[in-house]
């Protein structure tokens, strides 16, 4: 999978190879606010984790975009919280994408689609796309490089086919929004 063709994802994967000083993971305690490229940071996530456990994350910080576009993410939502604000297939998304994220200690790609309604009686579907890139950070380094992932930088930029109604809100989903989510891939 290539990133060329989004630029805030490509923005911030060659944000996150310039973090790497060894062959290990960035450590999230270099992370610089200021020098997060300006066309990334309405679109960031970060969010803290334990040991890989989905169930142990923590929101830490969601740009204007992110906000714009699902409903309340307070910092310092955890995933029980998140968990009552959306739905058991999308929360499964998530711990899946984590997992792929933990097993193979590099970014990982996917893209999910979100079919709502047309605005008006016979407008046709709304197609929401959002694609995500998660970025493993570590939180202290062990012996021999062996830091484990304990902060995950989550970059999405969303798209709809139909922006009449202003910002649309998918998470949680509303009845009847179909969500189809596409496969994990490595970038290149």
């Amino acid at each position: 999978m290539t990133l060329d063709a989004n630029p805030v994802l490509k923005s911030a994967h060659d944000f996150w190879c310039g973090l790497r000083q060894t062959i290990g993971l960035p450590d999230i305690r270099q992370l610089d606010a200021a020098a997060i490229p300006r066309n990334v940071l309405p679109h960031l996530i970060v969010a803290e984790i334990t040991q890989g456990d989905f169930n142990l994350s923590r929101l830490r910080l969601a740009g204007a975009e992110i906000t714009r576009w699902f409903r309340e993410l307070p910092e310092d939502l955890d995933a029980v919280a998140y968990a009552r604000l959306t739905d058991p297939a999308y929360l499964q998304h998530m711990r899946d994408l984590l997992a792929e994220l933990v097993q193979q200690r590099r970014p990982v790609y996917c893209r999910s689609t979100y079919t709502l309604d047309g605005l008006t009686t016979g407008d046709p579907p709304n197609i929401v796309t959002c694609d995500r890139l998660a970025l493993p950070m570590a939180h202290g380094s062990g012996a021999h490089g062996g830091e484990a992932i304990g902060c995950v930088i989550m970059v999405a930029t969303l798209t709809a086919s139909d922006f009449r109604a202003g910002p649309l809100r998918i998470l949680p989903p509303e009845p009847g929004i179909e969500v189809r989510h596409g496969p994990f891939t490595l970038p290149s």
